[in-house]
């Protein structure tokens, strides 16, 4: 009997303190400054294993910088900035295994760099895909997306988007935080139950 409530126990805190993996399956609005103009749209599908992702841009200007002209794209994956290619004819179609948050289109002299080195032009957060009324998309929490101005990035001023949590991350976490004090009830009580049976066994010896 004890032995069933300790593995039920054991499987309960597994549970609550295991972390739900981020889903990155939506669509991304990439903005910056009025220096580099234009703007980006991207979709990212979750297919056989990894992110396909495809961006369209609009208005982006060529001679932004003479030495660092290519606009390439590169993904927010935890402390990685894992490159997605160079943006050739305002097109990008890119695969990743890596999860990731956000997007950002940085000017390098080099389209093949390993990381990015020159000025961050835009940057845009992953958000929810819209299926209509009455849909749910449960892969991906819905975000509220706020704008900071006046963010300087390696020198330039960028209009950075910040991700805010939502509702339901909010009810998430609230949830998650009642599991575990219940959890660390339950592993209390068992352990004065445990406690109790050892005294009691000592005094009828």
């Amino acid at each position: 009997m004890k032995k069933a409530f300790l593995g039920f126990g054991l499987a309960a805190a597994l549970f609550l303190l295991a972390k739900p993996a981020l889903a990155n399956e939506g669509v991304f609005h990439l903005v910056g400054p009025s220096e580099s103009g234009g703007s980006c749209f991207a979709t990212s599908v979750y297919i056989d294993g990894s992110y396909k992702l495809l961006m369209t841009c609009r208005g982006l200007r060529m001679a932004l910088d003479p030495v660092r002209n290519k606009y390439v794209v590169w993904a927010n994956a935890g402390e990685k900035k894992a490159r997605l290619g160079e943006i050739v004819n305002g097109k990008l179609s890119a695969s990743l295994t890596d999860e990731f948050d956000s997007l950002f289109v940085t000017l390098e002299p080099d389209a093949y760099s390993s990381k990015p080195t020159g000025i961050v032009a835009l940057t845009g957060n992953v958000e929810a895909i819209d299926f209509g009324k009455g849909v749910f998309d449960s892969s991906l929490q819905p975000t509220v997306t706020a704008v900071v101005t006046g963010v300087p990035v390696n020198g330039l001023v960028v209009d950075q988007p910040i991700a805010a949590p939502s509702a339901s991350g909010r009810l998430t976490n609230v949830v998650v935080g009642v599991g575990k004090a219940i959890l660390f009830g339950f592993i209390l009580l068992l352990i004065v139950v445990g406690v109790m049976s050892f005294l009691a066994r000592r005094k009828n010896l």
